[in-house]
């Protein structure tokens, strides 16, 4: 309500091309619209890291729809949370009703949706966890029971993941999450859908799904807004939009 006051006051500016008058322009909004698939695909990164859960996505990590998740995270556009929301909510839909035990937990005990746990260096700079409203967002699309609860924790410093292939990636976050004490019960025996903005290595999804088994998860799903071209499992479709001059496109996003 507060955020939607303030617009009144001063009109929000396109976060890709700052044209004045809303959060994305329509040009803009279009552009990251073509980095969407049809329907959610799997990421199969190459090589896969150990242990990464089957992940579904939403769209193609480049372009106008990187662009937008990074104003999201790292430019203080909050206001995009309920559009990103919307973009994630397919692929969350999709890895729910994946597999049988997804299915029955639904139906049953419940799903227990996890973010992963940003670094402590980033909490620090954005002031807050920028992920979590977005999975809570796209969570209530989903029919049946569903829990979301950052029930895991970094467990120390890690690099800027920006600077490192695939192989420095695994490494670096080896280890990295652990489940909350306090959660551990809820952890055990439940089936758990990690959830990340985007994929790029897989290294994120496969160290937080490690974590959740360790913990004693069931079945670890994954799902994020988007993976980068090379990682999702299809062979057709048009390339996405480079993003608009001025869009801030950064490729230092995810993980």
């Amino acid at each position: 309500m507060l955020s939607e006051l303030l617009d009144l006051v001063l009109p929000a500016a396109c976060a890709l091309c700052h044209r004045p008058g809303a959060p994305l322009c329509p040009r803009c909004r279009d552009a990251a619209l073509e980095c969407l698939h049809a329907s959610p695909r799997v990421a199969v990164p190459s090589p896969p890291p150990p242990g990464m859960p089957s992940c579904w996505v939403s769209g193609e990590a480049s372009g106008a729809l990187r662009a937008v998740v990074t104003a999201y995270k790292d430019e203080g556009r909050r206001d995009l949370h309920r559009t990103l929301a919307t973009w994630l909510a397919p692929a969350l839909r999709a890895a729910a009703g994946a597999e049988p035990a997804a299915r029955d937990s639904l139906r049953g005990r419940g799903l227990l949706v996890v973010p992963v746990p940003g670094s402590p260096r980033a909490r620090r700079r954005r002031g807050d966890v920028p992920l979590t409203p977005l999975v809570s967002g796209a969570a209530a699309s989903v029919p049946g029971r569903v829990t979301v609860a950052e029930v895991l924790v970094a467990t120390r410093l890690t690099k800027d993941q920006s600077t490192l292939d695939a192989a420095a990636r695994a490494s670096n976050l080896a280890g990295a999450m652990a489940v909350r004490e306090r959660h551990v019960r809820v952890v055990g025996g439940a089936v758990c859908i990690v959830v990340d903005d985007l994929v790029t290595t897989g290294a994120t999804l496969a160290e937080a799904a490690r974590a959740l088994r360790d913990a004693g998860a069931g079945t670890v799903l994954g799902a994020a807004i988007g993976a980068t071209r090379r990682q999702v499992d299809h062979h057709a479709g048009l390339p996405c939009r480079p993003p608009l001059k001025g869009s801030g496109d950064r490729s230092n996003v995810g993980a």
